[in-house]
């Protein structure tokens, strides 16, 4: 009996779908309204492989055809999809081949997402721990939904994954446990906070499974990722989706809360600490400062006189009171976002000069001081970084004996430059390491009660160098010492070049002095000029000076507080000097450059460019004599 006419149009009715195949598993029919069955899209001519994924289980569907042989397996689309098919081989005397039945194998189970959902609420109730929350979420989810294996993976800083949960019905020793958060489902599901589906090959005996990527989505951003894999021959429909989508989400508004909730508490602990450091700190000066102020107060009343060192211990302790209140006042314009930064060119070798003579003048212990002969030139704030080195410095003084060295080192690198700050001191355990650039912290080896602080001076010092761009890091060994290494982006070469040189005139004539100061000032270079050489000295520490031009006729008086002004003055390196008169005094080393005096423009600029430009060649090229008279 003939089929009717209108057989295809029952076809449709039916979920299941028919296609024919040859041997080549080329297709020689598909029924009308396949790909909207199956999702699968074929068209006569077609290779069946275009249509589906690579696996063992399209290896075996493949192997029936050819063989002639029957065969019922699941099989996974290119669309990600996982359909059921059925190979029933060509009768006898039909061309080779089979038809294949196909249908979807995909789950629509919203019982079973309610009940799943129901879990998670309870155990959200009944602790806010994050990992605690994970683990009673995966667990409710192979119990009550139709997965094998789930997991959750957190986003750490730096945007690294962690598995935190991963279900217990389900066995350790998986291809799940390697897992590769650059792999493209992972990393397409966080960015477009959307499911995404991939293929878990080869799990034990099976053909392959499919695995649901969904993200975590707090209100204000992705916390993680939510992994569900499915039994082999079961798939994952569009409303299945959707319905662990929803779940993932409340999941992420309880880890989400559940972070915060860690974090008051930390916040609170750090509050408390704070307060019981802060409020014993700033005891510790007003004690003796109010004990002084009372003294001097006594004295003055009965009029006997006020001695110098009372007065010279309470303004110590208004002092410490003062630093006190500047890192408290730091370290909230941190936080605000409202530490700003003046940047301007500066010298990193004058400024470690200047900021070690100060600690010399201070502290009777052995400082050395090592830098390039070449400039080392950064944009940043000079009072900040100041107050870094002086941090630094505090520190290696404070906690090493006052006998051993401590070393301050200029290093120049391609792109950076580095001050390192070298002591022999107690040291910092390796547990405390991690944490000493945190507010509030004190390594465990360190007394309160001998040595004071808020215990900010590193976590403000750390922010200012990351503010410059740069950086803070540390290397220290318990009983050993500590290096402190401060790292900051050397300016491009040439910006340097443009930067004008520093000249110092000094001229008792000043009618000479401002002729040479047009002259000079007019090939651009910066020039300092002053009554005396001791004001000039003083205008002149803070950026290094290129090059002195001083007048041979000046006074003997003059040349004398001159010279001694400036050998007390900080400098990283050599300052040279060119003489302006008719003959070299009696006090001048015979290489010392000379030009003649009244100035004459052409010779004045030819002898100050001939100076610098043999300051700035290498040493292995200077003459002997320059060498000598640098010494």
């Amino acid at each position: 009996m003939p089929l009717p006419a209108d057989v295809e149009d029952a076809f449709s009715c039916l979920p299941l779908a028919l296609v024919r195949v040859g041997a080549d598993l080329r297709v020689q029919w598909c029924e009308e309204g396949f790909a909207h069955k199956t999702g699968v899209t074929l068209h006569a001519g077609g290779d069946l492989r275009d249509a589906l994924e690579r696996t063992r289980s399209l290896d075996a569907v493949e192997r029936a055809i050819r063989e002639g042989v029957p065969h019922t397996g699941h099989v996974i689309t290119r669309a990600l999809r996982q359909v059921r098919v059925q190979v029933k081989p060509a009768s006898a005397g039909e061309a080779a081949g089979a038809w294949l039945v196909v249908e979807p194998s995909g789950v629509d189970d919203e019982g079973a997402f309610s009940q799943a959902v129901q879990e998670i609420a309870r155990s959200v109730g009944e602790t806010l721990e994050v990992d605690s929350v994970c683990a009673a979420a995966v667990v409710a989810l192979v119990r009550c939904a139709h997965v094998r294996r789930a997991e959750v993976f957190l986003c750490e800083e730096g945007g690294d994954l962690r598995r935190v949960a991963v279900s217990d019905l389900a066995g350790t020793e998986a291809p799940e446990a390697s897992f590769d958060s650059q792999a493209d489902p992972f990393r397409q599901a966080l960015a477009l906070r959307q499911a995404q589906l991939g293929i878990q090959r080869g799990y034990g005996d099976s053909m392959g499974s499919i695995f649901a990527a969904v993200p975590l989505c707090a209100p204000r951003r992705t916390v993680g990722l939510l992994l569900l894999y499915k039994e082999p021959g079961t798939s994952f429909s569009v409303r299945e989706l959707d319905l662990w989508g929803a779940a993932a989400n409340q999941l992420a508004v309880a880890v989400e809360n559940a972070r915060l909730l860690r974090e008051a508490k930390a916040a609170l602990q750090v509050r408390e600490e704070f307060i019981s450091i802060a409020s014993h700190e700033l005891k510790t000066p007003l004690t003796p400062l109010k004990l002084g102020l009372f003294t001097m107060e006594r004295r003055l009343a009965s009029g006997q006189p006020v001695e110098l060192a009372t007065v010279l211990k309470s303004k110590r302790q208004v002092d410490r009171l003062v630093g006190l209140v500047d890192d408290l006042l730091d370290a909230s314009r941190l936080d605000a976002g409202k530490l700003a930064l003046d940047l301007a060119p500066l010298e990193v070798g004058q400024l470690v000069a200047e900021v070690v003579d100060h600690f010399r003048a201070a502290f009777e212990r052995p400082f050395t001081v090592e830098v390039p002969r070449e400039r080392v030139w950064v944009r940043g704030d000079r009072d900040r970084l100041e107050q870094v080195l002086v941090n630094l410095l505090e520190n290696a003084h404070k906690y090493s004996a006052s006998e051993e060295p401590i070393v301050v080192t200029v290093e120049r690198s391609h792109s950076e430059a580095r001050i390192h700050v070298k002591d022999h001191g107690i040291g910092i355990p390796g547990a405390d390491q991690a944490r000493v650039f945190q507010r509030f912290y004190r390594a465990r080896n360190v007394s309160h009660r001998n040595f004071g602080g808020l215990g900010l001076g590193l976590f403000i010092s750390h922010s200012i160098a990351r503010l410059h761009g740069g950086g803070l890091s540390m290397c220290s060994a318990e009983g050993q010492g500590s290096t402190f290494s401060l790292a900051l982006p050397r300016m491009a070469p040439h910006d340097v070049k443009r930067l004008p040189h520093r000249l110092l005139l000094l001229d008792e004539d000043r009618a000479q002095e401002a002729a040479a100061e047009r002259v000079l000032l007019a090939e651009g270079f910066e020039v300092l000029t002053a009554r005396d050489g001791a004001e000039a000295l003083r205008r002149a520490t803070h950026l290094p000076v290129d090059l002195i031009v001083l007048s041979t006729s000046a006074t003997q008086g003059q040349t004398g507080v001159f010279l001694e002004t400036f050998a007390t003055l900080p400098r990283a390196r050599p300052v040279p000097i060119l003489l302006a008169g008719d003959e070299r005094p009696w006090w001048a080393h015979e290489g010392t450059a000379l030009c003649k005096r009244p100035y004459r423009p052409e010779e004045l600029l030819a002898r100050v460019r001939n100076v610098l430009s043999v300051e700035r060649r290498p040493p292995s090229e200077l003459p002997l004599d320059l060498l000598s008279s640098r010494s």
